[in-house]
């Protein structure tokens, strides 16, 4: 597998073909000593060196993650790799979560789809035997379908006991752009951790036409029946 350095996935994003995105879940993981906790001040955060797109991934985090600030426009540049000044930059801030997506590879798959085998009806068969046997079963070639593939990662933390809550990896084929890769891995991680019971609903119905937000309020895992 050949991993690309990020200022080329950021290129390659621009240059993928039209195909309608699709993200899925391949891996996941929480806490299981997770308590309820609701966030009130994130950060969001997009590990990359090329600044535009780590604006444009940030920004979309920003707008389907509440309460979230993006990284790039209140973290100081000269802080972000030294740990223990960010450390203290986000206690000083009043944050109190995190959360930090991070390309880990564009790969190509290679695909090949089938071909159907079709038998000709049987009132077809005139003029000839419809000129032979030869034309009595026709073909639909196979083809091979070449996609690109960006894996992305996802970790959760609460700030104050510096723990990791969730984590998640996810693939997207064909992705059109930045936002777009980050909306679907957002919409695809909010349903996961639905399902595994690890994100907490308000119970009040969202339209249609609202797309769901990752809010990040965690509900413990239902106690063990003796």
């Amino acid at each position: 597998m050949r991993i690309l350095s990020l200022p080329n996935i950021g290129t390659l994003l621009l240059l993928l073909g039209a195909c309608a995105p699709n993200t899925e879940v391949v891996d996941s993981w929480k806490d299981p000593n997770l308590q309820p906790r609701k966030f009130n001040k994130m950060l969001a955060v997009f590990i990359s060196k090329d600044a535009t797109m780590r604006r444009a991934a940030e920004d979309e985090m920003v707008h389907k993650v509440p309460r979230a600030v993006a990284s790039y426009s209140v973290l100081p540049e000269g802080i972000v790799g030294d740990r223990a000044r960010v450390k203290a930059w986000l206690q000083q801030g009043g944050y109190d979560g995190v959360v930090i997506l991070r390309p880990v590879a564009v790969d190509k798959e290679t695909t090949y789809v089938p071909g159907n085998t079709y038998v000709v009806p049987t009132g077809y068969r005139s003029m000839y035997g419809y000129w032979g046997t030869g034309w009595t079963y026709a073909s639909d070639p196979g083809y091979v379908q070449q996609d690109q593939v960006v894996s992305i990662e996802g970790n959760v933390y609460s700030v104050d006991d510096e723990k990791l809550l969730w984590a998640s990896r996810t693939k997207t084929y064909n992705p059109e752009s930045v936002r777009n890769l980050v909306s679907d891995i957002v919409d695809a991680t909010v349903r996961t951790m639905k399902r595994q019971k690890a994100l907490a609903t308000s119970g009040v119905a969202r339209p249609a036409d609202q797309p769901d937000q990752l809010s990040f309020v965690t509900v413990s895992a239902p106690a063990q029946r003796s």
